[in-house]
């Protein structure tokens, strides 16, 4: 997993564009450019490379594309600033760089003076949905080309042309991976490759582990790690999604926007990054958000959110960073819509409008907030070309909730409910990693990274119920009125749950050939699961140890570069998790840690000038020891196998001309000892697709200038809405529509206005499901709009 903190340049307005005429961005500050980071970028036309460089080291240059027509550069791989990167690029080309006095970057050929003036860009980067760079989703820094597995990586921009809410809006552009329920919409929750789970959530590469949601103020790109990862051992052998958040950068630049719809959401962000007081070894960054929002079902979302983060770098390799961070989130708990029996025991989706509620007079109210400290730093050993990389991480969250639930619909579909809560709940999580990274001097070349890991989670909380209170109709819940009795409730426990390990791990890159390269990864990890229950209306206690567990997880992965441009590969890896004790009615189930593993082949494929990115993969996944309820009580009988395909391309035909696009096909099944074995998990379509697809007038001849026309669709097949398949929810094919225009105000400052329609067809759509009585509804029609300050 992405350990080691890495900077990235934040690009002033956008990425290099080479063609005829060649352009890019306006020069960095001499802070920026003294500023080394980790490039891993293919030999290849000129024009080309030098936009990968540009576009990751945050530069706008402007020259003559005569100068780089057929001319071929050899890459670039390892840690430079950008005058030595630029010097390792433009080797043996002929063209030389020079830096004016005003801070642009020139051109020239060897021998002559030929000063080329800034340019003052309109537009964004050409590979605008294109991130070929994980920052923090590998330990070892690479392409993402040159991944021996899956990796989607959706950078920012799609968020903001989108116009995103919530960061589920943006999952489903990669292929097999949709949401689940996710605690009546409060929480995370992804469903990747059949497999759901909502806390293998990672942010810059460390275990996030949130009843909260990510604010996507923060988002610099979302990485879609598929599969297990030996290394990381403790984990879904679906893989895990990182966010990765906004760096400090030594170029300054900052943005202020809001963003509003129809149905009443209100959001303002602020962002601002640079040096400190002109320095040249520290920057800072602070990022916020504020939101006092309505959805079309009439829950509001009161959110506030705040990152803050300094970094402190020297010429020298050294790295400190630290970042804080504080969110407060009050939202309700939404269950959506209910089913109804239909005869034995098949179910269906009640037939009542989208918007109707069932907590009737009782308003649910969750109310959750968390602050995180995350300490980076990388130290480089001397000049032995290893780095001691170290990251410390602490987060405290807690809160409350109350809501009225339906816990059962009669044949004449009279509504059952109930009152519940969760009370002073607090979730602690510590994790400390340590690691070396460097390059060892065999026969064979060999980059490695290994190191140790602790991480402990503690979860505490009190749970109430209420008395069973019936009354109120599917189609009309409004006719009794429920009565808040959980100031008295029926049954009180307190939780008290801990997860400790510690683990040692090796990584290791080694060229058996030069177009063969083996991934081998290893875990050694000892664990242990503590658990304490209180009845606090009978007193009663329960306590339960695992006592130390240990796992060793493996993995090899194979990269074989049959040409410049196609890359083949497969991998193989294990996993496991710990579980939590599971408390039946009547016995304790001390359940082995889920083991999982992975084989995936597939194809990384550059095509025409590197304008189209293809990925092409093949999956099997199988997962054994998961626990499931039966009459109350917990019982370990089985787990759950996936086999499937996915296509991904990333695509810049032409210049201002962008898209995505992805399917993805999963046949998941149960393999459990009852009625269940052989049923698709609940919320797993056989089938999802995306297209999203951008155009931005950019010549800057044209009148229409700075004008951008966005687009795309979005399908997931049918899904069963629980585990036993008693019913289920259609396929649903939702299309987006958007336009934006960016307005110049000077060299540095610019405005951006957003207009557009989500679910421009109306589709009556479930997103999914957390049982019969918690259906997730999506959203209509929406008309959005937005307004961007850039300076």
């Amino acid at each position: 997993m992405a350990l080691r903190p890495l900077s990235r340049s934040w690009p002033l307005l956008g990425a290099l564009l080479l063609a005829s005429p060649l352009q890019a961005q306006t020069a960095a500050t001499v802070a920026a450019q003294t500023q080394a980071r980790d490039y891993a970028i293919e030999p290849g036309p000129l024009s080309t490379v030098l936009s990968r460089f540009a576009g990751e080291a945050g530069l706008l240059l402007s020259a003559d594309g005569e100068l780089t027509r057929g001319k071929q550069s050899p890459g670039l791989r390892g840690r430079y600033t950008v005058p030595a990167g630029l010097e390792q690029l433009l080797e043996g080309s002929g063209l030389r760089y020079r830096l004016t006095d005003d801070g642009g970057l020139t051109l020239e050929p060897v021998g002559e003076g030929h000063t080329l003036a800034p340019v003052a860009v309109t537009g964004t980067a050409q590979s605008r949905y294109e991130s070929r760079y994980a920052d923090s989703a590998l330990r070892l820094p690479k392409d993402v080309a040159d991944v021996p597995r899956s990796l989607d990586v959706i950078p920012e921009q799609l968020l903001l042309d989108q116009q995103s809410r919530e960061l589920a809006e943006v999952f489903r552009l990669a292929p097999n991976v949709t949401v689940s329920d996710g605690y009546g919409g409060t929480r995370e929750h992804a469903v990747v490759r059949g497999f759901a789970r909502n806390d293998n959530f990672y942010r810059n590469g460390v275990p996030f582990v949130t009843d909260s949601r990510i604010d996507p103020a923060t988002v610099d790109s979302i990485q879609i790690l598929k599969g297990p990862v030996a290394d990381i051992g403790r984990m879904a052998p679906s893989g895990l999604i990182n966010i990765q958040t906004k760096q400090p950068s030594f170029q300054r630049q900052g943005s202020l926007s809001t963003a509003f719809d129809e149905h009443g959401q209100r959001r303002f962000t602020a962002d601002t990054t640079g040096p400190v007081a002109g320095s040249d070894t520290f920057a800072y960054r602070v990022t916020g958000s504020l939101e006092d929002s309505e959805t079309f079902r009439d829950t509001n979302v009161d959110r506030k959110f705040l990152s803050s983060s300094l970094l402190w770098q020297t010429p020298s390799g050294f790295r400190l960073s630290v970042n804080h961070e504080y969110s407060e989130d009050q939202r309700e708990i939404d269950r959506g819509l209910v089913t109804v029996p239909v005869g034995g025991d098949r179910r269906r989706v009640a037939d009542v409008d989208r918007d109707a509620r069932y907590d009737g007079n009782v308003k649910n109210e969750r109310d959750e907030h968390y602050q995180l400290v995350q300490i980076d730093n990388l130290l480089p050993l001397g000049g032995s070309g290893w780095d001691l990389d170290s990251t410390l991480f602490y987060s405290r969250e807690g809160g409350d909730d109350v809501r009225a639930e339906v816990v059962n619909v009669s044949d004449s579909g009279v509504l059952t409910r109930r009152m519940g809560s969760n009370e002073n709940r607090e979730r602690r999580s510590v994790f400390l990693r340590s690691q070396l990274i460097g390059s060892l001097p065999t026969t064979l070349p060999v980059d490695l990274a290994a190191g140790v890991e602790y991480r402990r989670e503690t979860h505490e909380w009190e749970n109430y119920t209420g008395a069973l209170q019936t009354g109120g109709t599917v189609n009309d819940p409004d006719a009794f009125d429920l009565v808040n009795d959980i100031g008295t409730p029926q049954n009180g426990l307190y939780f008290d749950t801990e997860v400790q390990s510690q683990g040692v791990f090796a990584l290791a890159d080694v060229a058996l050939l030069p177009s063969l390269t083996a991934t081998l990864g290893l875990r050694y990890e000892v664990f242990e699961t503590d658990f304490h229950r209180r009845d606090l209306l009978a007193g009663g206690v329960t306590d339960a140890r695992s006592g130390d567990q240990n796992k060793l997880t493996k993995g090899l992965g194979l990269m074989w570069s049959v040409t410049r441009d196609l890359n083949l590969y497969f991998n193989y890896a294990d996993t496991f998790e710990p579980q939590s004790i599971f408390i039946g009615q009547t016995r304790v189930a001390e359940a082995d840690p889920r083991e999982g593993r992975q084989y995936e082949v597939g194809a990384k494929w550059h095509l025409l000038d590197d304008r189209h990115f293809l990925t092409v993969s093949l999956f099997d996944l199988e997962e054994d020891n998961v626990v499931q309820f039966e009459n109350g009580e917990p019982v370990l009988n089985g787990g759950q196998t996936s086999q499937g395909a996915e296509v991904s391309l990333v695509s810049n035909p032409v210049d201002g001309f962008n898209l995505r696009a992805a399917v993805g096909v999963v046949d998941a099944e149960q393999v459990t000892n009852d009625d269940d074995d052989g049923n698709r998990p609940a919320n797993v379509p056989t089938t999802t697709a995306s297209l999203w697809a951008s155009y931005e007038f950019q010549t800057a001849a044209r009148p229409l200038r700075g004008l951008g026309l966005g687009g795309g669709v979005s399908y997931a097949g049918d899904r069963y809405g629980d585990s036993a398949g008693s019913f289920e929810m259609d396929g649903y094919t939702v299309l987006d529509v958007g336009a934006w225009y960016y307005l110049p105000l000077s060299q540095r400052e610019r405005l951006r206005f957003d207009v557009g329609v989500k679910n421009l067809a109306d589709e009556e759509y479930y997103s999914a499901s957390g049982g019969s009585y918690r259906i997730s509804v999506g959203n209509p029609r929406t008309v959005f709009g937005g307004v961007k300050l850039e300076f």
